[in-house]
C-alpha cells in the first residue's frame, strides 16, 4: 500500500488555505474597491453637473438675447415642447468626450442644451434632484431654481464596471503567478522542518539486533524528543531483555558440554563392553541422540557469542593460512580425509577484517554441512578464490530455489535424514553479516550437475566467478 507523505498534504493544505484566505482577502477588497469607486464616479458626476449647469445658464441666456434682437423672428417645432408648442431647437454645446453626457432642460421639460452623444428624447426624471439609474446606468439631476433650468449628467459607457474588474483582476493575477512559487516555497519549508524526522527514521533503521546503542536525542524538536526517549526505552529494554537471553544461552551450552561430553564418553564405553548384545542398537541411538545434544549446545554457544559481535574484527588479516589450517584438521582425521579436498586459486585474495576464529567456525561449519548432508561417498571440494571468496561444492541430491532460499534461517534444514541442528548455515550467515561479506547458496553446484554449493564472498561487491568446470 503506498503510503501518503506528510510533506505533501502539508504542502497541499497549507496551499489551498492560503488560496482560500488570498480570494477572501481579494473579495472583501473588491467590496471596499467596489464602494470607493461608486463614491469617486458618483462624485464626478455631481461635480460636473454643478459646473455645467451655470454653462448652460448662460448658453440659454444669450440664446434668448439673439432670438429677441433677430429678424424676423423664426419659429421651429420642438417635439419635446409638446404639441403646438413652437420654438428654437435645443443646442448642442458639442461632443462629449468623457464618459457621460448631458441634456438642459427648462422647467416646462423642454430641452434646451444637449451634448450631440446625449438621447434626444428626455428620460423620466425624479421629482428630487439626486442619483438615479436611466437604462442601467448612473445619472445625476441637478435644478438651478433662480431660472428653473435643470441638467441631468448621464453615464455613457461601463467605465465604473470596467475599472472594478481591472481592479479585481490586478488582485488576482498576482496570485495566479504566486501561488506556485508559493505552492514550492511551503514545500521547501515542510521538506525542511521534516528533517528532524528523517534523521530519527534513519536511527531507528540502523538499530538491529546487533546494534541497539541509544538514540541521538539531543537535537531533536520539543515534538519528536519525547519520541526518541520512548524509543531508546524500547531498545534499552529490548537489549537487557537480549543480553540476558545471550547469557543464558550461552551458560546452558557452556554448562551443558561437560555433563553431555562425560554421557556420551560413558556410553560409547558402555557399548564397547556391551559387544554384541541385544540392547547395543538402543546405545546407538543414545549415542546419536548425545552426539546431535553436543552439537546443539556448540552452535548454541556459537551464536550467543556472534550476537555479541565477536566475527567483527578491527584489523585486516590475512584468512589463508587459517583456512589451510581448518582443512587440515579433516585431511588428518580418518573418516573424512578421502572426502575433502582442496584447491587454492592463484589469484585468490582471503585478505578481510573479521575475526579470525569466527571465520576457522565459518569455514569448519561448511564442511561439516557438506560432509553430513552431502552423498555419502562424494567428494566435498574447498576452494579458496579467484578474489576474496571461499567456496564448498558437495555432490547429492539437487535442491528446490524455494527450500535453498531459507536454509540460512535458523532450525530450518532440507528433505534430509541425516542428523543435525538446522544452525549451522545460520551462524554462517551471522558472521558474514557482521563483518559486511554475504553467503550465497545455490543447487545445483558450479559445474556439476547435482550437489549443494555455498560461497563465502568476503567483499560483496566483488563478482561471484561461475566458471563451469567438470570433475
Amino acid at each position: 500500500m503506498k503510503r501518503r507523505s506528510i510533506a505533501l498534504q502539508l504542502a497541499v493544505w497549507l496551499s489551498a488555505a492560503m488560496l482560500v484566505f488570498w480570494l477572501g482577502g481579494a473579495a472583501i477588497s473588491s467590496l471596499v474597491l467596489r464602494s470607493e469607486l461608486e463614491q469617486a464616479f458618483d462624485e464626478t458626476l455631481r461635480q460636473s453637473a454643478f459646473r455645467l449647469l451655470p454653462l448652460a445658464n448662460q448658453e440659454v441666456g444669450d440664446d434668448r438675447g439673439r432670438r429677441r434682437d433677430a429678424i424676423p423672428r423664426m419659429e421651429f417645432d420642438d417635439s419635446n415642447r409638446g404639441p403646438g408648442r413652437k420654438g428654437p431647437p435645443p443646442r448642442a454645446i458639442g461632443p462629449s468626450r468623457e464618459a457621460f453626457t448631458y441634456i438642459v432642460y427648462d422647467a416646462a421639460g423642454t430641452v434646451r442644451v444637449r451634448a450631440e452623444d446625449a438621447p434626444t428624447v428626455l428620460p423620466a426624471l425624479p421629482a428630487a434632484d439626486g442619483f438615479f439609474s436611466v437604462d442601467g446606468r448612473r445619472a445625476y439631476k441637478s435644478t438651478d431654481r433662480r431660472s428653473g433650468l435643470g441638467i441631468v449628467v448621464l453615464e455613457t459607457t461601463d467605465a465604473r464596471s470596467a475599472a472594478l474588474w481591472g481592479a479585481i483582476a490586478g488582485l488576482l493575477w498576482p496570485l495566479a503567478a504566486l501561488l506556485p512559487l508559493v505552492a514550492l516555497g511551503i514545500w521547501l519549508a515542510v521538506r525542511i522542518a521534516l528533517k528532524p524526522v528523517e534523521r530519527l527514521s534513519h536511527d531507528v533503521a540502523l538499530r538491529n539486533g546487533a546494534n541497539l546503542a541509544p538514540l541521538n536525542d539531543d537535537d531533536q524538536p520539543a515534538e519528536l524528543a519525547p519520541i526518541a526517549r520512548e524509543i531508546e526505552g524500547l531498545l534499552e529494554r529490548l537489549r537487557a531483555a537480549m543480553d540476558a537471553e545471550r547469557t543464558f544461552a550461552a551458560s546452558s551450552a557452556h554448562e551443558l558440554r561437560t555433563p553431555i561430553a562425560g554421557a556420551l564418553a560413558q556410553t560409547q564405553r558402555l557399548a564397547r563392553e556391551l559387544g554384541e548384545h541385544a540392547s547395543a542398537p538402543r546405545l546407538k541411538e543414545i549415542e546419536s541422540a548425545l552426539r546431535g545434544l553436543s552439537e546443539l549446545a556448540e552452535r548454541l554457544l556459537q551464536l550467543s557469542r556472534l550476537e555479541a559481535g565477536f566475527a567483527r574484527g578491527e584489523e585486516v588479516v590475512d584468512l589463508a593460512p587459517v583456512l589451510a589450517l581448518v582443512v587440515r584438521d579433516f585431511e588428518m582425521q580418518s573418516t573424512t580425509a578421502p572426502r575433502v579436498r582442496f584447491e587454492a586459486d592463484a589469484d585468490a585474495d582471503l585478505r578481510h577484517r573479521i575475526n579470525p576464529d569466527a571465520f576457522a567456525i565459518a569455514v569448519r561449519n561448511l564442511i561439516n554441512n557438506a560432509l553430513l548432508h552431502g552423498a555419502a561417498d562424494g567428494d566435498v571440494v574447498v576452494e579458496s578464490g579467484p578474489g576474496p571468496m571461499v567456496r564448498v561444492r558437495n555432490h547429492g541430491a539437487v535442491l528446490a530455489a524455494d527450500v535453498v532460499a531459507r536454509l540460512s534461517e535458523r532450525f530450518t534444514r532440507g528433505a534430509t535424514r541425516a542428523s543435525g541442528s538446522g544452525l549451522g548455515l545460520a551462524v554462517v550467515d551471522t558472521i558474514m553479516q557482521q563483518t559486511g561479506g554475504r553467503l550465497i547458496l545455490s543447487s545445483p553446484a558450479t559445474g556439476w550437475t547435482d550437489g549443494f554449493e555455498a560461497t563465502l564472498l568476503l567483499d560483496p561487491q566483488a563478482p561471484v566467478d561461475r566458471r563451469r568446470s567438470v570433475d
